[in-house]
Formats: structure tokens, sequence, C-alpha cells
């Protein structure tokens, strides 16, 4: 009972309050449901299921639902979320932003660089295709936020050697939702984003090598 009244204040509280962000937006605990996606059952469980994820790990993963982009781009605003709201570790740099966009049907996946270090694209690809893209195909946004957040959280999790609890369950995916190969959200994959920060990383650490 504790631990829920805790949660709940932390909720209520709002986990980035105080932020300068330029889109005014609504958190309660990790998620920022804008687009009004999430049941409270839903809201509820994520919320405790990334409160155990931080609390074993120090990662935080904000979601953020966005009825439409009002003409910014999905790159900048899940940046700006990143930086304005600090997600993650100060010094372990363990942040994840998951953003989704239903008018324009794109979403943007932001690791923080401590992510990018232990993450492998192909990893958070997998997640993207094969757990979330089938639902949102389908027109089933709230099992596709659950599914690949359940699933990220386990990942960065995975990271520290920690099991994250699950509240809640991960929606079964079942076998006759496919991708369709034509499907806009693949238009905004972050994959190459994360193999861009990877090589950056590489080649500043090549770098300070060779000054060494």
């Amino acid at each position: 009972m504790l631990k829920r009244v805790l949660i709940s204040t932390l909720m209520i509280l709002g986990l980035f309050a105080g932020s300068a962000f330029a889109v005014d937006l609504d958190f309660k605990g990790y998620i920022a449901d804008e687009a009004n996606i999430l049941s409270e059952e839903s809201l509820e469980n994520l919320n405790y299921t990334l409160h155990d994820l931080n609390k074993k790990t120090k990662a935080s993963i904000a979601v953020v639902t966005l009825s439409t982009l009002k003409n910014a781009k999905i790159e900048e605003l899940a940046n700006e979320v990143m930086n304005e709201y600090k997600i993650g570790d100060d010094t372990k740099k363990n942040g994840i932003v998951f953003v989704i966009a239903i008018a324009e049907r794109q979403l943007q996946v932001v690791l923080g660089d401590g992510i990018v270090r232990e993450i492998k694209p192909k990893q958070l690809e997998n997640i993207i295709d094969k757990s979330v893209l089938p639902y949102f195909e389908a027109g089933e946004y709230e099992n596709g936020i659950l599914r690949g957040t359940y699933l990220m959280a386990d990942a960065v999790g995975a990271i520290d050697n920690q099991k994250v609890e699950h509240f809640g369950t991960i929606p079964e995916l079942k076998k006759n939702k496919t991708v369709n190969k034509n499907w806009l959200w693949w238009l905004i994959l972050p994959v190459a984003a994360v193999i861009g920060c990877l090589i950056a990383f590489l080649c500043v650490k090549q770098k300070e090598e060779q000054q060494s």
C-alpha cells in the first residue's frame, strides 16, 4: 500500500515538472498522454513498471503521445524532451524518449548516450518492428505502446542485470498481426539516429586513444 501511495504522489507531482519545454506536456509520472490513448489502468501499470526500472537502474523512459505535431519535427521534439526534462541519470545518461504522433503516423525513439553504447540498433529495431508497428498498423495504439515500452524497459534493465517487474501484462501479439511494409510509421524509425550516435561515439573514443 505504501508503495502505491508513493508512486501515486509521484504521478500527481509529475516526474519532470519545472521544465522550460516549449510544448506544454502534462506528465503524469513517466507518461505524457496528450492524445488520450491510454486508459487509467494502463497509465498506472506503465508508471509502476517504469518506476521499478528507475529504482533498480536509475534509468528513465518517458512516453509521449501527441494528437498532432503541429508542423514540428518529431526528431527535434523528442530530443528536446530528452534534454529539457533531463530524462535518465545525469551520470549514466540512461534515458529513453518514446514519442508517438497519431495524425502524422510517426514515431521516434531517442536513446541517451549510455543506452546507445549498450543496446544494439538491431535490438531496438526488432522491438519497434515486431512489437509496436503491428499494433499501430491495426489501430491498436494502446497495446503497441504498452508492449513496446515494457520490452524497452526489459532491455534497459538487462544492461544492469536487473529484472524489471511488470505491472499489468504485456499484450500478446497475435500471429495474424503483420506489418504492412508501406505503413508510414516506418518513415521515422530511430535506427539511423542510433547508428549515427554510435559512430560518433566510436570516432571520439578513437581520437582520444590516439591522443593518449
